[in-house]
């Protein structure tokens, strides 16, 4: 009987617990970065992070800037992701999010070239936001912005797009291992894997893809990255199956 009661109480309080999480979370202000935010997915990203009421302050970084004015927008303009200055690091160690968006579906070349920005760029900026120190209680959530088919067995022979699969299948395991690493003290990563992002108001064709592909509306992965930005999601790595599901939530939260 005691033991019965301890494992309910020990439930009550978890249940508690994670209600009370809830509830601060939709009730909180946040400060996000956004790297990438001149990007097809991530001007969007930026478009419903201004429109969001508790996203009270955006950084974007990128090597351009978005050229919009916005009262709780503030641009940083730099070139190379591999490391960040003091200066920069200044003005987002108290930030509550990252959404990264920034890299490309294509291979750049030379092939070099190509790791730097689609590899390289994005563990150091992880890597960077992991080792600010936060405050006790409160948590980071660094949502990174990958795609459909990676491959995380470096050895197994792929027909198409073999050596780009691969690389962002080992970004997502450093990745994995960050969270893993880091999870204690408040940072968590989320790793969205969109399918084929349609563009807001999709013609026939549009509509046919999305029969034969694993499809996304644009403003639905807009959306789902906002959502897990603010929100706490069990999963790190979100498919695109469940992103339609969590921007389906978002929008009809905001109706």
């Amino acid at each position: 009987m005691l033991l019965f009661r301890c494992i309910c109480l020990a439930t009550h309080t978890q249940l508690y617990a994670s209600a009370l999480s809830s509830i601060l979370e939709a009730h909180s202000t946040v400060k996000i970065v956004i790297t990438g935010a001149t990007g097809y997915i991530g001007h969007e990203v930026l478009d419903q992070c201004l429109r969001e009421p508790r996203i009270t302050s955006i950084i974007a970084i990128g090597r351009r800037s978005p050229h919009l004015n916005h009262p709780k927008l503030a641009v940083i303009i730099q070139e190379d992701f591999s490391q960040y200055p003091a200066s920069v690091i200044s003005q987002i160690q108290d930030a509550n999010a990252c959404i990264y968006c920034l890299g490309t579906n294509i291979p750049v070349k030379p092939a070099e070239l190509n790791r730097k920005i689609n590899f390289e760029y994005a563990t150091s900026t992880a890597k960077m936001f992991a080792s600010i120190p936060h405050t006790v209680g409160s948590t980071f959530r660094f949502i990174y912005l990958s795609g459909a088919l990676p491959e995380k067995n470096p050895e197994k022979h792929l027909w198409f797009l073999a050596d780009n699969r691969k690389m962002r299948g080992e970004l997502e395991n450093q990745l994995l291992r960050l969270h893993e690493d880091h999870r204690a003290s408040g940072f968590s990563i989320s790793i969205a894997r969109p399918g084929f992002v349609q563009p807001k108001g999709a013609n026939i064709r549009g509509w046919l893809i999305s029969i034969v592909a694993n499809a996304i509306m644009l403003d639905d992965i807009g959306s789902a990255m906002v959502h897990l930005a603010i929100q706490t999601h069990q999963d790190v790595i979100v498919e695109n199956e469940s992103l339609k599901t969590l921007a389906k939530k978002y929008q009809l939260d905001h109706n």
